[in-house]
């Protein structure tokens, strides 16, 4: 799998929520590598450890940027006007293969629509953009409760500022909402996978994302995506995006946790 340094920096500088720091990652766009397989407690070496962070980091950059904002239509011409999109292809190889050919279905039902972009942005707006009640609220704190109507700047909230502040990053000042929305540990994902590729202690490493993804994202992350296929909008796209997403944060969970095992036993 190859990724061109041109669109990891294209990517990095349009990704609406993405996690500032002085120092910006090129989170890539790219093909998987089967970074969610077992590795049989083989260790990674360094250069291993720096491939799987660059192109994790492209993903997550790539996921947050679709649940930052609708989609664009420059967006669309370069990504979804050919049908599939080309950058989650390589999810397959992580035994995503159901999921990847359900969002490549729904692409190809869109674009037989006379005006795709707008369907896609009608439905982001049903979905992340109404009443908690019949949609899919895109922040944490609205599944703190028992249902998915839970209020708002709540402890998952305040949470997610801490996260921030103890990775020294922010969010952009024209990303204006609150912390927990889902695009925003995703965009923190895609800093700490691609700062921590040049990590010297790669088990820490790997530990801290597989820690923060358990924390911050799958502890709420499955009911958002149930409420998805509950809210029914017109066309599959978002819903098994989310399905797709799911499965690539817990295939990326037990990678990380194979790679926080082997600690002080990586080699050069």
């Amino acid at each position: 799998m190859s990724t061109d340094t041109d669109d990891r920096q294209g990517a990095a500088a349009e990704a609406a929520p993405r996690a500032s720091a002085e120092t910006q990652s090129a989170a890539a766009p790219g093909a998987a590598r089967d970074v969610g397989g077992s590795a049989d407690s083989v260790p990674l070496s360094h250069e291993e450890w720096q491939f799987a962070g660059t192109q994790r980091a492209g993903l997550y950059g790539w996921f947050s940027r679709l649940y930052a904002e609708e989609v664009s239509e420059p967006l669309y011409r370069s990504h979804f006007a050919d049908g599939g999109f080309a950058p989650f292809a390589g999810l397959a190889e992580l035994g995503l293969e159901a999921e990847v050919q359900r969002l490549d279905a729904a692409i190809v039902a869109l674009r037989a629509e006379q005006l795709p972009r707008l369907e896609l942005a009608a439905d982001f707006a049903q979905l992340f953009l109404l009443d908690g009640k019949t949609s899919a609220l895109p922040y944490a704190s609205a599944y703190a409760g028992t249902d998915s109507a839970s209020p708002l700047f709540g402890a998952a909230e305040a949470r997610m500022r801490d996260f921030l502040a103890a990775s020294g990053l922010s969010i952009q000042a024209d990303f204006r909402e609150p912390a927990d929305h889902l695009a925003v540990p995703l965009a923190l994902m895609a800093e700490l996978a691609g700062a921590a590729s040049s990590a010297e202690d790669i088990p820490t490493a790997a530990a801290t994302q597989a820690d923060f993804l358990r924390t911050a994202v799958l502890d709420w992350l499955p009911r958002f995506v149930e409420r998805c296929q509950q809210a029914r909008p017109r066309f599959d796209v978002y819903p098994a995006l989310a399905a797709l997403l799911l499965g690539f944060v817990r295939a990326d969970v037990a990678f990380l946790e194979d790679v926080g095992g082997n600690a002080g036993t990586a080699a050069d």
